[in-house]
């Protein structure tokens, strides 16, 4: 239920513990005490009921235990789900100080979701990937990042890889129907898992120096190893051999997911429409200008003809390193923003255990991290012993009119520099815990085109084309995931709709189709930039001849990332229309 997170420093820890009985008041503010302390109280039980989370923020006083998931346990998480949504909803509005009532309205919403996803929906009886997920996420946040010396993170990781097997017998226990597609999808991942915990553990971990330490890892690998293969091999037996239900949620579920996740409340027909509209508009404009940079070739040809401008592999990090410079100096050029003036981020080939999911990616550290702080632009490294027309296959995505594009997705201005701007924030720890999807992911998507529309690239179609087949991608998932989850569409369609719109090869559009039936709402990207869209124009209006970008995108990083609905009257005021898109 947590969602993707920003940065609080670690002193938000010590706030005190749960206030006695407040008594009624009216001033705007008077309630503040109450709500954060109920919070303190809420996100502690959540950390120590879910350790690998609380891993994956920065806490690590829970790094050598996995948790504990049967059906108990998740009747007691939906207890105190409703525990903690009495305690909100008993505070005021009125009582609550602006900035205060957004953070009381995020963390009620997000355990309306909860009640929801594990309440009424009951995943975790239906997902089996969801406990694949927290063997190797549990054993992961441990080797990811050297926050601790290297024998103490082995010893979490012993002990985490000691519980899989208890984790495994609870997933088996509670599992009861699962659809074909999901199923497909658990056991390829729970195969794909397998040897993470025999190669890529000891792998990312390092040299150890103490051989019994050595020797209780390799043990502990084995356990966890066959633990996953019996996982597997108990799908293919169970709910894979025998499936049933669906993956689809329904309409009303989506409703909800996007009400309680986004802050968006709107009927599923009215959003769909939104996407296709927006769908309607790139798809014209793509085409536009493949005319432009090739009359003759089709648009595919002309995308596809991006791809042979692209670096070599020895040149591939150097090329990525530059991307940041060049933007960066653009960002400030162009006055786009005001930037921290610590860039504390390093360009690395991805670790060796995360290149088979990753062309490049930003890694932050957990929002209360104190150790391990420095961020990583990840860039996947060519595989040298694969075939050269593989090779170059894969550099072609990365070639030198996307993979600006990309950078500026993840770094600058994207998610590192909304994450250093969050970092520098006194924000609450409820800011820094929650965050909505489509603000985080809008913003960076928001910045693709933005850069473009700025002059980045200097007008050369080749860059927009690039970047307008980024949008294509994300229009196509927002319209997908409506549609595999309210309207039948099967993931053939899904396949072929990507294939259509989006200008993709089959292979590539199925992974994608794949993907929105298992993240039913994976249009927050698109969602995103279109809210930040529509509030810029209204900020632009507002202001009049005093409005620029910088001041816009000063104004929208300084609350956090939380969902653009419940962020619009905080800067619109008296001028919110009350139109979202």
């Amino acid at each position: 239920m947590f969602k993707r997170t920003t940065s609080l420093g670690a002193a938000a820890l010590l706030l005190a513990t749960m206030l006695p009985g407040v008594a009624a008041v009216s001033a705007p503010g008077a309630s503040d005490a109450a709500y954060v302390a109920l919070a303190k109280a809420y996100f502690d039980a959540n950390f120590a009921a879910n350790p690998v989370n609380a891993t994956g923020v920065g806490i690590h006083i829970y790094d050598a235990q996995l948790g504990s998931y049967g059906a108990a346990d998740y009747a007691t998480q939906l207890e105190r789900d409703r525990t903690y949504l009495a305690k909100i909803e008993a505070l005021a509005p009125a009582t609550l100080s602006p900035e205060v009532a957004i953070d009381a309205k995020m963390l009620a919403n997000s355990l309306h979701d909860d009640l929801l996803l594990n309440g009424e929906l009951a995943q975790w009886r239906h997902n089996p990937d969801a406990y694949v997920n927290l063997a190797s996420g549990g054993v992961y946040a441990i080797v990811e990042r050297p926050y601790a010396p290297v024998e103490t993170r082995v010893r979490y990781a012993i002990a985490r890889e000691r519980a899989i097997p208890r984790l495994i017998a609870q997933a088996e226990a509670n599992l009861t129907t699962v659809d074909a597609t999901t199923a497909m999808l658990a056991e390829r991942d729970a195969r794909g898992s397998e040897d993470f915990f025999t190669t890529t553990v000891p792998e990312a971990l390092g040299p150890i120096a103490d051989p019994k330490l050595r020797a209780e890892l390799r043990a502990a690998d084995t356990i966890a190893h066959d633990a996953i293969a019996g996982f597997a091999t108990w799908l293919a037996a169970h709910p894979v051999a025998h499936p049933s239900g669906t993956y689809a949620i329904g309409e009303k579920a989506y409703a909800l997911r996007l009400k309680y996740e986004e802050g968006l409340d709107m009927p599923v027909g009215t959003y769909l429409r939104v996407g296709e509209d927006a769908l309607a508009v790139t798809r014209a404009q793509f085409v536009a200008t493949a005319k432009l940079i090739d009359p003759n070739a089709t648009p595919a040809g002309a995308f596809e003809a991006l791809k042979s401008v692209h670096p070599t592999a020895a040149t591939l990090l150097p090329a990525a390193q530059h991307d940041l410079v060049a933007l960066r100096e653009f960002v400030i050029a162009k006055k786009l923003l005001t930037l921290p003036s610590d860039a504390d981020i390093k360009v690395i080939e991805t670790p060796v255990f995360q290149r088979q999911t990753t062309f490049a990616s930003m890694d932050a550290p957990g929002v209360l991290e104190t150790s391990a702080t420095r961020a990583f632009y990840n860039v996947t490294p060519v595989d040298l012993t694969s075939p050269v027309a593989k090779q170059n296959e894969f550099l072609g995505f990365l070639n030198d009119y996307n993979r600006p594009i990309v950078s500026a997705h993840e770094v600058y201005p994207g998610h590192y520099v909304n994450f250093t701007i969050d970092k520098h924030l006194p924000l609450s720890l409820t800011r820094q815990l929650l965050s909505s999807a489509s603000f985080a992911e809008g913003w960076a998507h928001y910045d693709e085109q933005m850069i473009v529309d700025e002059g980045w690239g200097k007008g050369d179609p080749h860059v927009r084309l690039a970047q307008l087949g980024g949008a294509l991608v994300r229009e196509c998932r927002y319209i997908v995931g409506v549609k595999e989850h309210t309207a039948g569409m099967t993931v053939d369609e899904a396949t072929n709709f990507f294939v259509e719109n989006a200008f993709m090869a089959p292979g590539p559009a199925r992974v994608e189709a794949l993907r929105g039936t298992q993240d039913a709402t994976y249009g927050y990207y698109t969602l995103g930039k279109l809210e930040i869209l529509k509030l810029r124009a209204d900020m632009k209006k507002k202001l009049g001849t005093a409005f620029t970008l910088q001041r816009f995108h000063d104004a929208l990083l300084a609350h956090g990332d939380p969902p653009i609905p419940l962020l619009r009257p905080m800067l619109l005021g008296p001028d919110d229309d009350g139109k979202l898109l």
